[in-house]
């Protein structure tokens, strides 16, 4: 180990210590090992369920409950898209810190830096059984980048960004039956000819067990396959561990499909030719809420409820796809969509529930900056681990958000790395992009620098019929991209005002902040290439992947 790598990690190992004892002295849980689940809801917009914004149209009674008697995280930060957000989760470092900010490749030789342990890995240290079902989307063309790989024991998933809700084919590799508000072929966003397969016909379906694709177990709607394994998995359980459950839906994400029992809970004749569109994405958010109440009626069933805690969170925020908003998708009252770092694009829906919260917490909201990478240290540090895997090139960036969610307290505490240039307390990196484009919470204000897509900019409307959409400012240029943009959420979160002009000095300040926080992520990864395989993300295998998915018909690693 060289000096300066020496002295980062001597550093951290310091913070690190202090932080866990300041900790351990405030946590409820430090002598019951608790249980984690965690739920990831795709794409799901700020108003996709009732308990942030009131909308009373989307039918989601139980996800609802069990916000209100939890507690509500009202900045719960995430990446601006997809694969970057499930990486933070599981590595605790933000996107662009060691880990990437693309999607990546279905045909692409790359994963996850290999040299960060995930959170399963680390949570089986304490002797948790880990459990994944759903979305990986973290890279897979060895094993040790699927999930089995990367530390789950039993795994149910699909390892790819997206497929067909009905067949399970990756990326939509073939055009789906049209629902009835559709006048024409409907394909998922990306890949839609991957291999050159007509999926399932010739081949391309992803879902995938510990190690093996789960032959002949396909063909039935996504969301039900993964409630079923959910559960059984829960039932075998044996009841002298605790566990770990990361279960990560792939709705809401297109296509836009629904089963025919949930569309009967939207009456057709509620709905008009320019709002039918919506009944099959509600019914997608329906069919979410009955998956979580299934899972939680298991746990209660089978004894663990009252040791677990529940969180449950979205990946980013409603999305567009095609240069317009996805059916239905909306962020009310947020500004922006997915795709861009607008507080509609990275403020994530996200409550926790857990009967070991103090009854004085339940049924509140939190305003304290948290970020979906806090989880692998809260989890961690709540198993009664150090939560340090030793990737000191790349230190985590997440911290303990249970005082801030337990005993109310306001100021998010520093990074382990603030020392030698981290984020300090009350900042957060929301991207860093190539040091050209991204974004920082810093206290109530939050700096964006760089071009955001006019297309993922303006207000979506809270529902049909209510208020209405609003088209992004009227400008020449994209936002942000002649200056920075410069808000002040705590006083306005639909990010009307940019003070960028009005308030220089500030607008100096985070820029400055930024720029220093991205100069010692750069050093770092001169130091030490902390991103590992994805360094290759454009690059393309595709031959080989595609020539094992076409003798066995299933996505899989192939190196």
């Amino acid at each position: 180990m060289n000096k300066t790598a020496f002295v980062i990690a001597l550093i951290v190992h310091l913070s690190s210590a202090k932080q866990t004892a300041s900790i351990n002295a405030n946590t409820s849980v430090q002598n019951n090992t608790p249980n984690f689940l965690f739920i990831m809801v795709d794409d799901l917009g700020w108003n996709g369920f009732g308990y942030n914004s009131n909308n009373q149209e989307v039918i989601t009674p139980n996800i609802d409950s069990l916000a209100r008697r939890g507690v509500i995280l009202k900045q719960h930060y995430v990446y601006k898209f997809c694969s970057p957000t499930r990486a933070s989760f599981l590595t605790g470092r933000t996107p662009g810190h060691g880990i990437w900010e693309k999607n990546p490749k279905m045909t692409s030789p790359i994963g996850v830096n290999i040299e960060m342990t995930m959170l399963p890995a680390m949570l089986k240290k304490a002797n948790y059984s880990t459990y994944h079902v759903g979305k990986w989307h973290q890279g897979f063309f060895k094993h040790e980048y699927t999930p089995a790989g990367r530390g789950f024991d039993d795994v149910v998933a699909f390892l790819g960004g997206g497929e067909d809700h009905f067949t399970q084919c990756s990326g939509c590799a073939n055009t789906i039956p049209p629902p009835d508000y559709a006048s024409g072929p409907v394909t998922c966003p990306a890949e839609c000819s991957l291999c050159s397969l007509e999926c399932p016909h010739d081949g391309g379906v992803d879902l995938y067990g510990h190690s093996f694709p789960l032959y002949k177990q396909n063909g039935t709607y996504t969301s039900d396959i993964f409630r079923e394994a959910a559960n059984s998995m829960l039932i075998r359980h044996p009841s002298d561990k605790p566990f770990f459950m990361y279960l990560a839906l792939h709705n809401v994400h297109q296509p836009v499909e629904a089963q025919d029992h949930m569309l009967d809970l939207y009456s057709k004749s509620n709905y008009n030719e320019s709002t039918l569109p919506r009944r099959f994405y509600n019914a997608m958010h329906s069919t979410v809420d009955l998956v979580v109440d299934s899972v939680v009626n298991t746990l209660k069933h089978t004894g663990l409820y009252e040791n677990t805690i529940i969180v449950l969170s979205a990946d980013n925020g409603g999305t567009y796809e095609h240069g317009m908003p996805v059916p239905g998708s909306s962020n009310f009252p947020l500004r922006g969509h997915k795709y861009s770092y607008f507080e509609g694009g990275v403020r994530a829906s996200a409550f926790v529930h857990s009967p070991l919260l103090p009854a004085d917490v339940i049924g509140t909201e939190t305003y304290a900056l948290m970020h979906i990478s806090d989880w692998w240290t809260t989890f961690i540090e709540l198993a009664g681990l150090h939560a340090d895997d030793g990737y000191n090139q790349a230190p985590p960036d997440g911290v303990n958000v249970w005082p801030m969610i337990t005993a109310g307290e306001t100021v998010r505490p520093a990074s382990r790395w603030a020392a030698i240039g981290g984020p300090q307390k009350d900042e957060v990196m929301l991207g860093v992009g190539t040091g050209s484009v991204g974004a920082l919470r810093k206290g109530a204000y939050k700096l964006i620098v760089g071009a955001q897509e006019r297309k993922a900019d303006g207000w979506s409307a809270q529902y049909p019929g209510s208020t209405p959409a609003i088209p992004p400012p009227s400008s020449n240029h994209e936002a942000c991209s002649q200056l920075p943009c410069l808000f002040n959420i705590m006083e306005d979160e639909r990010e009307l005002t940019d003070l960028s002009r009005s308030k220089p000095l500030i607008l100096a300040e985070l820029y400055e902040r930024r720029k220093s926080i991205y100069r010692y992520q750069t050093l770092a990864q001169a130091m030490n290439k902390p991103n590992g395989d994805e360094d290759t993300l454009e690059s393309d295998n595709e031959p080989l992947a595609c020539i094992l998915v076409r003798l066995t018909g299933f996505w899989q690693p192939w190196l």
